[in-house]
């Protein structure tokens, strides 16, 4: 008899409650496929969307060309313009001043909406810029928006703007203030020369000749107005120690010391004064150890280690880590590396929401280690000719993952073909288990299913599991031979029903499970996206509620 329980016991496992019957019964069957032609779960367009903005640059992956990301992004702003353009002006503005802060893909949306926000009582509110103060207004983020609006307008039309971008634009510009006007200048006079804005309605002024002017007027009437900025200052001290050189008052092993030197100066006066950029700070840290300084390191570390500078900077994640990554690689025995590294710690973990105190109980971390993770987020070389430092989705994934296992002290499972643990020290900083990780990859097919039934086996029981994937699975599990559908459904009859957070970093269009009031869709790698997870267990539809509270124009009423 004993014999016959044990068999009964490893066939059937524990006996599930009614209720668990009813939740795993309640599960729908899958109702679309995914790229390669596996059963898959379909993503309401708005949160197709959304995702897309909020995940893609335009560029080739794994499983769609460029090509294929364009035509799907002009065909989801048609069908929800053509539906709700007041939705689809929401979630453009959200997506790029609220939300993971994309540039090129959320100006190229603005771009396609164009047509449904014509002629609506809000359209050039949302050409407008964005008041970071109040939270509310247009997709103008920056200057630069409405360049790359303009010329995305002008390829796809026969006209240059449309008149809700000339207005919106006329408003941006007389809203921006001397150090914007005249770091983007020549932008901004190729704006001006086209929208027309009315100097008189600018509040930024500079002093000319000891008069007070506008500084629109200013730069339209060619008057030098300089932007206080670190290109402004090197571009400078270049020049006068060129010229020195050329005059022969400096040879030029002294000319490099001198510029080595004022350089030095340049960037401890712009951070001293606040004038740097968190962006510039992070971008430019390989220049600020080539002759380092005391003065200016310590001035580096204090503002890199700001969590608020990083979140209103919109600053990514993986931007810190390639910081992080260019000093030690590339200044493994700098005097000054550990104490920089120790600030991009601080502020990374500043940055993020308490997920400690706010994500209780035991937590699972499932990470897709498939070929198709590989698939690049940056590519190509900088200004300066350098190769950049290539980001995939699994650097994405591996970054995400050890931050929540870190913050939760969570278990970690690695999959492809079939998963395993991953164990990690955890007195590791986050940025060495996120590289462990990634270096811990399998590169093989994504079957999804094999984690889910990997810890079924093992009995564990976790409050919540984040998985993150491109969604693209292509093989059964390795175990059962089940889809993931059917092996998450086991693993909640035998086990527990935890909250699952299916994080899609591909933004392919399908999902790996149905969104219910336990299972939710996320999307991104930055720090709204840690927002969301930290705040939502759980309303599945909280993305389109946050979208929906955007105020464009503070004086259109919402029907």
């Amino acid at each position: 008899m004993k014999d016959r329980n044990a068999q009964l016991k490893m066939a059937l496992g524990a006996m599930a409650s009614k209720e668990t019957v009813k939740e795993v019964a309640s599960i729908p069957d899958e109702d679309t496929v995914n790229r390669q032609g596996f059963k898959a779960y379909s993503v309401a367009d708005e949160l197709r969307l959304l995702s897309m903005l909020n995940t893609l640059k335009i560029q080739d992956q794994y499983y769609r060309s460029e090509d294929e990301i364009l035509v799907e992004l002009r065909d989801l702003v048609e069908k929800i313009g053509l539906k709700d353009p007041y939705f689809l002006a929401q979630c453009i503005v959200y997506s790029r001043c609220c939300g993971e802060g994309m540039r090129s893909i959320n100006q190229l949306a603005a771009t396609l909406a164009a047509p449904f926000v014509a002629g609506q009582p809000w359209a050039k509110a949302f050409y407008s810029l964005w008041d970071k103060k109040k939270k509310q207004g247009g997709c103008i983020y920056r200057v630069d928006d409405m360049e790359a609006i303009k010329d995305a307008y002008a390829a796809l039309n026969k006209t240059v703007l449309s008149n809700a971008m000339k207005k919106g634009f006329a408003n941006a510009l007389v809203d921006l203030d001397t150090y914007q006007l005249a770091k983007y200048k020549d932008a901004v006079i190729d704006l001006a020369n086209l929208v027309h804005p009315n100097p008189a309605c600018s509040t930024a002024i500079i002093t000319v000749d000891g008069k007070p002017m506008k500084t629109l007027d200013a730069l339209m009437k060619g008057i030098t107005v300089t932007a206080d900025t670190w290109e402004a200052a090197q571009s400078e001290a270049g020049q006068e120690v060129a010229k020195a050189v050329k005059d022969g008052r400096l040879s030029k092993e002294e000319a490099e010391k001198v510029l080595a030197d004022a350089k030095n100066d340049n960037w401890e006066v712009l951070l001293m004064e606040g004038k740097l950029g968190i962006l510039a700070a992070l971008r430019n840290i390989r220049n600020m150890l080539k002759n380092p300084r005391k003065e200016v390191i310590d001035a580096l570390c204090a503002l890199v280690s700001d969590g608020d500078k990083i979140r209103n900077g919109l600053i990514m994640p993986y931007q810190l880590d390639l910081a992080y990554m260019t000093i030690e690689t590339e200044f493994p025995n700098c005097t000054y590396g550990d104490q920089i590294k120790q600030a991009l710690r601080n502020g990374y973990e500043t940055a993020l929401p308490n997920l400690k105190v706010l994500l209780t109980g035991k937590t699972c971390v499932m990470i897709d280690t498939s070929g198709s993770m590989r698939t690049p987020c940056t590519m190509g070389n900088d200004k300066n000719g350098r190769k950049r430092i290539s980001r995939t989705a699994m650097s994405e994934a591996a970054l995400i993952g050890a931050t929540i296992a870190k913050a939760c002290d969570g278990d970690v499972v690695l999959f492809s073909s079939f998963a395993k643990e991953f164990n990690y020290r955890k007195s590791d900083n986050v940025f060495a288990i996120a590289k462990q990780i990634e270096n811990a990859a399998m590169w093989g097919g994504t079957s999804i299913g094999s984690a889910f039934e990997m810890i079924r086996m093992w009995k564990r029981k976790y409050d919540r599991i984040f998985v993150l994937s491109d969604n693209e699975c292509n093989t059964k599990s390795y175990w059962s031979g089940d889809w993931v559908k059917d092996a998450y459904k086991k693993y909640v009859h035998d086990v527990c029903s935890p909250y699952v957070y299916c994080v899609d970093l591909a933004s392919y269009g399908t999902t790996i499970l149905p969104q219910t009031n336990k299972i939710g869709y996320y999307f991104g790698y930055g720090y709204s996206m840690f927002d969301d997870v930290a705040k939502l267990e759980f309303n599945p539809s909280a993305h389109i509620d946050k979208v929906r509270q955007i105020v464009i124009d503070p004086n259109y009423i919402v029907s």
